[in-house]
């Protein structure tokens, strides 16, 4: 008769009608078949589904991130051009307006805090212009929604005189 052996070289003995090794530890021990139950294949789905969850929710947020730092970028190119162009009124001449800047409508509307002065000349008398510090409300519109708000604060100046002919 025939003798088989074990891979870990020990003589295996015949019980309960199959062949087992005699070794406590050995690997071929367990008679039962290799490969992966059903429990453990759904135990291994349960955590894969978790982990692509987890990297759904990642990618997701870092999408929203990306989105609102885009609009933040052209909400302050906006504002940028805004008070570029703003740099060429004078709200004492132009209290209130608006002007397409690109895709984006400016409104402003300008009001005195302060009653306007007449400017002075080196010599201490009263100058040509009078002044006035002016506060500026730009409001910035895109497809006719708000984009942003701001408030500046502007000189404005009007001729009040004539110069005297030398």
């Amino acid at each position: 008769m025939m003798q088989r052996a074990c891979a870990c070289a020990a003589p295996m003995l015949k019980r309960n009608g199959s062949w087992q090794c005699p070794i406590a530890r050995c690997a071929m021990r367990s008679s039962r078949a290799s490969g992966f139950s059903l429990l453990e294949a759904i135990v291994a789905l349960a955590i894969l589904a978790a982990a692509g969850m987890a990297l759904f929710a990642a990618m997701s947020q870092s999408v929203r991130m990306v989105e609102r730092a885009e609009a933040a970028r052209e909400r302050e190119s906006a504002q940028r051009n805004a008070l570029a162009w703003l740099q060429t009124i004078n709200p004492a001449q132009e209290p209130d307006g608006q002007v397409q800047l690109g895709d984006v409508l400016l409104r402003w509307h300008a009001e005195p805090l302060e009653a306007p002065r007449d400017a002075m000349t080196g010599y201490l008398q009263a100058g040509l212009f009078q002044v006035g510090l002016y506060r500026v409300r730009l409001a910035l519109e895109r497809d006719q929604r708000p984009l942003a708000e701001l408030e500046v604060r502007r000189v404005g100046y009007k001729q009040v005189r004539k110069p005297e002919v030398l």
